[in-house]
């Protein structure tokens, strides 16, 4: 008996300390906002493809305040168009046969946080908060095992975008890539 309380006590503590460490580390992504680069998350499970962007406003529009004037409101509103056909931001390629089920697409805003004190070059910040553009596209793939890359036409839509960095996950396991606007595309042949 005493053996079998030890035990449940070892697990404990690896289960608590296994779970502060995922913990710190989702606060410390959330937190994290670095200019030039966005986030992209891809995930695949059977037949279904998920694309999760998330990406600092200065990468898509010039800047990241809220939009009050009728110029920046325009701008704000022209990139959300460019997010609503995909094949701006990405193109999958191969014989997939991958129907849209569900997008979103909207604007995140975030409190400024300390790490941000290292850019003190950038006066648009007059104000306390950061704004990131966040889409979601799902899709039903008939043939997903047939996609081989995707590319990313992004880096031409948006200019001010340097890189994505892509955290890539399907039942074969994950991968990262860092996508720049010089070789725009991850070769995913095999990963699925």
């Amino acid at each position: 008996m005493e053996v079998h309380l030890r035990l449940i006590y070892f697990l404990t503590i690896i289960f608590s300390i296994s779970f502060y460490s995922l913990h710190a580390e989702e606060i410390r992504q959330v937190d994290e906002h670095e200019h030039g680069i966005g986030e992209l998350n891809i995930a695949i499970e059977n037949k279904i493809l998920n694309f999760e962007f998330m990406i600092p406003g200065a990468d898509i529009v010039g800047f990241e305040y809220e939009a009050k004037s009728e110029q920046d409101i325009a701008t704000v509103n022209s990139a959300l168009k460019e997010f609503d056909d995909y094949e701006n931001i990405f193109i999958i390629s191969g014989n997939h046969k991958c129907t849209l089920l569900y997008q979103k697409i909207n604007i995140n805003q975030e409190d400024e946080h300390d790490e941000h004190d290292e850019h003190d070059e950038h006066d648009e910040h007059s104000e306390d908060t950061h704004n990131e553009f966040y889409a979601k596209y799902s899709f039903e793939c008939d043939s997903i095992n047939l996609i081989n890359k995707v590319e990313f036409p992004y880096f031409v839509t948006f200019p001010n975008s340097g890189e994505l960095e892509v955290q890539f996950i399907s039942e074969l396991g994950s991968t990262s890539f860092e996508v720049e606007a010089d070789k725009p595309v991850i070769n995913i042949e095999g990963k699925i």
